[in-house]
C-alpha cells in the first residue's frame, strides 16, 4: 500500500484527550471504529541519521519501522516513511513471520534480508528503539479530513521491553489529500487560534527521552 498525504500535529501534556475530543465532535467529527494499541520498532542507520535528520530540521526526512496493533505479532508490518515538510509518502507491506515477544529483535532481524524495502547493497540499519500508545480514529462529516489522538505513548529500549518510560504527551494528528490544503487551512481558522502545529516524531522524542534516561539505545 502506498499512500501520499499532508500530516499536521499538535501536541498538549497527558490527560488532554477530552479536550481533543470534544473539539473534534464539536466541529463534526465523528469516532470511525474502536481505539487501538500500536506498538512499532523503529530502525536507523548505524550513525543514527532518521533522527539527527529529524533534530537538525532537515526537510526531507525517512523512516523505517516495523509496526503490529493490539499485540498481535501474527501481523507485523513494515513501512517505509518518506517526508519533506508536511507532507507524507508511506509504503506499508505486511511480512510472514512468527515469532514472539521474547524472541521478536532477533526473529526480525533475521527475516529482515527478505523484505523488500531493504537495499541489498547498503544494509547499514540497525533496531533502536519500540514505542506503544493506544490509537482512536476520527473522520470530518465530509470525509475530507481524518484525525487521530494518542495518549500512554511510552517507549522502551530494543535491549529491554520490561523498562517503559512515558513521554506525558497527547497528540491529535490531522491527515488529509494535498488537494484539501486550502479547505484545511480554513476549517483551522478561528477555531484553534490558541494551539499551533508543532513538529512531533515519537521516535525522536522516544530517542531524547531514552538516552536522557540513560536507557541508551
Amino acid at each position: 500500500m502506498n499512500e501520499n498525504r499532508i500530516e499536521k500535529k499538535f501536541v498538549l501534556g497527558k490527560f488532554k484527550d477530552d479536550f481533543f475530543k470534544k473539539f473534534l465532535l464539536v466541529n463534526g467529527f465523528t469516532k470511525q471504529y474502536l481505539d487501538r494499541t500500536i506498538s512499532s520498532i523503529y530502525l536507523d542507520t548505524a550513525n543514527y541519521d532518521f533522527a539527527k535528520d529529524n533534530i537538525n530540521g532537515i526537510s526531507e526526512r525517512k523512516k523505517i519501522r516495523f509496526r503490529w496493533y493490539n499485540g498481535d505479532l501474527d501481523k507485523i508490518y513494515i513501512e517505509v516513511k518518506n517526508k519533506k515538510n508536511f507532507n507524507v509518502w508511506k509504503s506499508v507491506e505486511k511480512i510472514n513471520l512468527k515469532t514472539n515477544e521474547k524472541n521478536l529483535i532477533e526473529n526480525l532481524k533475521n527475516n529482515f534480508f527478505n523484505i523488500k524495502f531493504k537495499n541489498n547493497n547498503n544494509f547499514n540499519y540497525k533496531f533502536v528503539l519500540k514505542t506503544n500508545y493506544k490509537r482512536s480514529y476520527w473522520l470530518s462529516n465530509n470525509n475530507k479530513i481524518r484525525a487521530t489522538i494518542d495518549i500512554d505513548i511510552n517507549a522502551s529500549s530494543t535491549n529491554n521491553f520490561s523498562k517503559p518510560i512515558y513521554l506525558g504527551d497527547t497528540v491529535l494528528e490531522f491527515k488529509f489529500n494535498p488537494m484539501y490544503e486550502k479547505y484545511f487551512r480554513d476549517f483551522l481558522s478561528n477555531r484553534f487560534d490558541h494551539l499551533r502545529t508543532q513538529k512531533y516524531s515519537k521516535y525522536v522524542r522516544s530517542f531524547l527521552e531514552l538516552e536522557n534516561s540513560g536507557l541508551n539505545c
